[in-house]
Formats: structure tokens, C-alpha cells, sequence
């Protein structure tokens, strides 16, 4: 008995739809992750970079990082790291640049202080991301850092010395030069003179004899 080509494609959809069903089905492109596991790892603050080591990355023009601000835009506006760039923490999951940056890059986040940036940490991780780094402090240690270097005081070691005295040389690199110029402005704080009016000599009358 010869089938006719109708049944045998009918039989072959069958039989395609049967394993479709019994198939493993891939949920997520990526591995679940351990929340617990993620927190620990971010308490133990292996994932985060100090000022000076980004700073000389930023000077030597090392390859293979990018640095990612998660702040507003208002915020990122007013002053922002040197080449970063600005993808808000809402948008970072759906932002096709980071995806493309984070092929061949290392991320490192900055926000304001720490919280922003760690949450991004966090998201970033639990999607995939594996090579991805926080700025420890975010942009207000970073001012802090660069634009009010404190020398080191009593019995100092020579790294600090070295820490110190490059913060100061790399200041005006990552703060701008005219930031630096308007901060030591605002330190000075100029005394207006003192005008005195004089009085005027009275002549003294001839009061005669």
C-alpha cells in the first residue's frame, strides 16, 4: 500500500510536533544565579576598583574597559569621569551598547556613591555579565579624591606619599582644569578694604584777645 505524499507530510508534522513537546525547554539564555552567592561576593568587595587604580587606566589609555554611570542625567551632565558613558540604571538591561561594550570589555560602574552602582552590579550578574566592576566611593569620593587631595599626616609610609602626590599631578586631568581653578577660587576668600571716611580738618577761629 503506497501513502500518498499528504499523509506523509501530515505524519511528519505529527511526529515533529510530539518531539517539540517532550523537548527540554531552554528558559534563560543564561545560568541561574545564586542571589545569596551574588551578596556575598559584593560584601567581600572584590569586585571594586579605587580611584587611583581607574585614574591610571584612564592616563596609561589601557585597552579593554569601559566605564558605565548609572546616574541621572542631570547628574551626568554637571560632571562625569572621562570617557564614560551614561546608561541610567533603568535602562541598563535593555541598553543595546552595553551589550556590544560587554563582548570585549571590562564594566565599570559609577554612580553617586555605592548603592546605585552596586545594584547595577548585581542586575548585570545575574544576566550574564561576569567581567564587571564598581567604583569604590562613586563620583563624590572621586571629586573628593581629585579636587581635595589630603596629604598624609604623622609617621606616613611612602605609598601614601606616592597616593597623595598622585592625586594631586592627575587632578586637574580627571576633574578639568577649570574645576580645579573654580574650587581654589572658592577657598580664597577675598577681604574687601575697609574704606575709613576722614574727617575734615576744622579751622580753628581766632578767638582774638
Amino acid at each position: 500500500m503506497k501513502l500518498s505524499s499528504k499523509i506523509i507530510g501530515f505524519g511528519l508534522l505529527v511526529l515533529l510536533g510530539l518531539i517539540l513537546a517532550f523537548a527540554p525547554v531552554d528558559r534563560s539564555s543564561h545560568p541561574q544565579v545564586d542571589s545569596k552567592a551574588l551578596l556575598a561576593e559584593l560584601q567581600q568587595r572584590n569586585y571594586y576598583i579605587s580611584p587611583e587604580d581607574l585614574a591610571h587606566k584612564i592616563i596609561d589609555k589601557e585597552p579593554g574597559f569601559v566605564v558605565v554611570d548609572v546616574r541621572s542625567k542631570e547628574d551626568y551632565d554637571q560632571y562625569h569621569i572621562p570617557g564614560s558613558i551614561h546608561i541610567p540604571l533603568s535602562a541598563l538591561l535593555s541598553s543595546e551598547e552595553l551589550k556590544d561594550l560587554a563582548r570585549d570589555n571590562a564594566i565599570i560602574l559609577t554612580s553617586n556613591g555605592n548603592s546605585m552602582a552596586a545594584q547595577a552590579w548585581l542586575l548585570l550578574r545575574q544576566n550574564g555579565v561576569d567581567d564587571v566592576y564598581i567604583l569604590s566611593g562613586g563620583m563624590n569620593h572621586w571629586v573628593q579624591v581629585f579636587s581635595h587631595p589630603q596629604p598624609p599626616g604623622g609617621a606616613y609610609t611612602d605609598d601614601e606619599l606616592f597616593r597623595y602626590e598622585f592625586r594631586k599631578a592627575a587632578g586637574s586631568v580627571m576633574m578639568g582644569k577649570a574645576f580645579v581653578q573654580e574650587e581654589q577660587k572658592q577657598k580664597v576668600k577675598i577681604r574687601k578694604p575697609v574704606i575709613r571716611k576722614r574727617h575734615k580738618k576744622t579751622k580753628k577761629l581766632d578767638e582774638g584777645c
